[in-house]
This record gives structure tokens, sequence and C-alpha cells, in this order.
């Protein structure tokens, strides 16, 4: 075959393969899928591809405000407001003993006595001295005044004074350390020693309790830590012998427990008439209403952090949006929003991995309040 020939017969067949490459057969009919205003298409109501809008299946929560606010109880041991084991400060015999078993006894009472015989005698001669120094002070001074002496001799004759003085002031100090006496107003224990006994520094005459009042201590939880000051009522109960009081709160710990995140409450007990025991354990009462703000918990789960802070996706119109919120107090299982976040609002609280603002989601089931509140 001639050569122009086989160049015109490939050059035949690369412009029929072309033309079917560039035609790609007939254009689809109106309306199939995939053309214009078809069901696949741009003017259709599904995805691309002829998909249909995604739709995501999610937990809603409910947004209800709440007061933290409601009573708190705890349990609390009973302690004498003041409490001390009266002990000898001072060695010797004991002379004298006015304590009795449980007897009630007011401020400054002497209970025992030891003896101080020995320590009067040093007194005595410590006072001759004191007295000594005293007329030589003042002999020396006229004699100064008349230039009789010198100043050298004056200011001798003061220390000398000054000494004896000191003396006197220690030995005095000695004999009161041979007397135990109440500190404060309150009610003995029992008598642990007798007449007689030798006593030696740190031993133990009694315990003395200040009965009329009491005080109890509690913990209370981080989320109510600033809810109580001093003076608020608190309502204490025995239930074992069914005996309430009222108290009030008298000083609370100034920081938290680092290992249980609890302050530390004192509280103060009138109990004039004797009906409430120290060492018994008691309820303790507490209304949480004054001093917790209004705020709304949601479940620690619906929470998301960026670059501008903490948000929830809240679902409205069967869409997901996003809502930056303001935070105050977490618990384990959920976190207080102050601010950002309305009240009936629909929080999402699963999925959110695959959430973005805008998405379609169908709440499949709702939760309340009460699911998720830590008491």
């Amino acid at each position: 075959m001639h050569l122009k020939s086989v160049k015109k017969i490939f050059i035949s067949i690369f412009v029929s393969v072309f033309l079917a490459a560039c035609g790609g057969g007939d254009s689809p009919a109106p309306g199939a899928k995939g053309a214009p205003g078809g069901k696949g298409g741009p003017g259709g109501k599904g995805g691309p591809g002829g998909r249909p809008a995604r739709e995501i299946a999610v937990e809603g929560y409910i947004a209800e405000s709440h007061r933290a606010a409601k009573d708190f109880s705890a349990m609390a041991t009973l302690e004498p407001l003041n409490n001390v084991e009266l002990t000898a400060a001072t060695s010797g015999r004991l002379m004298n003993l006015y304590a009795k078993d449980g007897a009630q006894v007011q401020k400054g009472s002497l209970l025992a006595k030891i003896d101080d015989s020995e320590l009067r005698a040093q007194l005595k001669q410590a006072e001759s001295n004191k007295q000594l120094a005293q007329q030589k002070y003042d002999r020396a001074k006229g004699l100064y005044e008349k230039d009789g002496a010198t100043k050298a001799d004056m200011e001798s004759a003061e220390a000398s004074l000054k000494s004896a003085e000191a003396s006197v002031e220690l030995i005095k100090a000695q004999i009161a350390k041979t007397e135990v006496r109440a500190p404060f107003a309150g009610k003995l224990g029992f008598v642990n020693v007798s007449v007689g006994a030798w006593l030696t520094t740190g031993t133990s005459v009694a315990s003395l309790s200040e009965v009329k009042k009491l005080k109890a201590k509690f913990a209370l939880p981080q989320r109510y830590a600033s809810a109580l000051k001093p003076g608020d009522a608190v309502e204490l109960k025995d239930e074992e012998r069914n005996i309430s009081a009222s108290g009030k709160v008298k000083a609370l710990e100034a920081g938290l427990s680092e290992s249980s995140r609890t302050r530390q409450v004192l509280v103060e007990v009138n109990n004039v008439g004797g009906e409430l025991l120290a060492g018994s354990y008691a309820k303790v009462n507490v209304a949480m209403l004054s001093g917790v703000a209004k705020s709304i918990p949601i479940p620690a789960e619906a929470f998301t952090l960026d670059k501008d802070g903490a948000y929830v996706f809240v679902a409205t119109g069967g869409k997901a949006k996003i809502k930056h919120v303001q935070t105050g107090l977490r618990t384990p299982i959920t976190v207080d929003v102050t601010g950002g976040l309305d009240e009936g609002d629909t929080v999402i609280t699963s999925g959110l991995i695959s959430l973005r603002e805008g998405i379609s989601v169908r709440i499949r089931e709702i939760r309340h309040n009460a699911d998720y509140e830590v008491e």
C-alpha cells in the first residue's frame, strides 16, 4: 500500500476516536437523574450524588434554672465550747483538795493546793531584803540631792532595790503555781488525785468543760462554700434522743481542704438546759438559700472549648446552633452555666464530634434537670 494511503487511514482513525471521546453519547433527557432539575441534580432536594441531606440523631437536655440551695444536712460531733485538763504546774505534796466529782465551778475557783511552806518562808526573806534595799535607796537618793553621795552610789542602791523587788515577784509566781484554779466557769469531770498525794508537774487533777455552750464542726461542700457567714442560724438534732437545738455559725475555715474540697464550719450551740451531751452525734441542717446565685446546671459532657471559651450546641428548628456560655461551679457530672444560655433551650448532649453549626439534628431522647442534679 502506498505510504500516503497509510497516513490517511491513521488520521481517520485518530479523528474518530477523538470525536467519540468528546461527544460522550447522547445528552440525558430532562428530568432524568443527574439532569438539571432532576432528582439528584442541582435543582433536587437531596445531597450530592442524589443522597438525602444528612441528619444526626442526638440526645437533648432541657435547660432549667435552679438554686443549688436546698437544705443541706451533715453529721457533726458535739464538743464543749471550752475544755481543759487541769494539771499541777509544779511538784509537791497535795495539801488541800476542793474539787468535787462533776461539780459546777466558777472562773478562778481554787480547786487544789500544793504545799508551799518553803516558798512562804523564802517570800518573807525576800520581802525583808526588799525593805532593806528600799531604805538604802531612799538614803542614797537623799544624800545625792544634797551632794553627799555620788550618782554612782544612788544608781547602785537603785539596782539593789530592783533586784530585791524581782526576787519577791519570782517567789510569788512560784507560790501561784502551787494553786490549781478554774480558768473558766464549767463542769468538772472525775477528780484524779487525793489529798496527801505527791504531785509532779503535769499531774492531772481533773478535767473542766464548758457545757452550757457547745460547739460542732461539719464540712461544707465546695458548691456551698460561700453560702454561710458568721451569725447564720443552724439547726441541730440528737436523733438518738430526739432532742433539737438551734445554733449559730461562729467561724468558717479560711479555705477549702485540698483532699475533700470542703470547708470546715464551726457552730456554737446554746445548751443552758444541759439537754445536749458533749461527745454525742448531732445532725446539722442548714438552709442554703442565702448567698447562692441562680444558675443552669448542664451535663458536663455537653461542653466544648474553642479559642473563645466554653460553648454548647442547642437544637433550634431542627438545626444545631452554637452558644458560647459563662460557667460557674463544677461538680463531678454538671457545670453551672451563669450566662449565655436561655432557660428552656434544648442542649445537645451526644454526638458532639459530628456536630457543626447548622447541621440537621433529630432529638431521639430528652433529659431533664432531675437526672443530673447532685445532692
